[in-house]
């Protein structure tokens, strides 16, 4: 039993996968409550701003601090707690897990659900087409760094079954 670390690209389910969890009683954070933006050469932190292209992006990064981490195992204990999101520093971080669950859907259904969530991040234009871009490597680049794949395209119990079996087993 430990901490998981539920990633996955902008709208295969992290947040609803997680949710799930949560109903069924364990401890479950956001990384979006979590997580802030830092300019990458500065280690400023800043707010996202309402509008943001290709050049910002590359300038700052969304980072969940180690210390945050530590924190949230420390509170996990013995039992098992879930850390649901996606950061830019996972190299950073990876290793303070017990388990890494990467959450994973085909380009037809992630179109479907991020343009569905009008107005979130990923939802249209340009930060639609880099997110299916970045969705076209993630599993492959999750896995090759040790992250169990699994498939989210299902209801959402049988996906939050699949996850909590990874996470009792490590």
């Amino acid at each position: 039993m430990g901490l998981v670390y539920l990633t996955g690209s902008s709208g295969v389910g992290k947040t609803t996968v997680g949710g799930e969890l949560r109903r069924r009683g364990y401890l479950v954070y956001d990384v979006d409550g979590l997580a802030r933006w830092f300019h990458n050469v500065s280690g400023v932190e800043v707010s996202m701003p309402a509008e943001r292209d290709d050049a910002w992006f590359a300038d700052y990064t969304y980072r969940l601090p180690v210390e945050t981490v530590r924190r949230i195992a420390q509170e996990v204990g013995d039992g098992v707690g879930f850390v649901c999101g996606t950061v830019g520093n996972d190299g950073e971080i990876w290793e303070l897990f017990d388990a890494v669950v990467s959450l994973s859907v085909d380009a037809g259904t992630l179109r479907r659900r991020l343009v569905g969530r009008a107005g979130a991040f990923g939802s249209s234009g340009d930060e639609l087409e880099r997110v299916l871009a970045w969705h076209a490597r993630v599993d492959v680049d999750n896995a090759g760094y040790g992250a169990v794949l699994v498939d989210a395209t299902g209801p959402v119990a049988e996906v939050a079954d699949a996850v909590e079996r990874i996470a009792v087993s490590c």
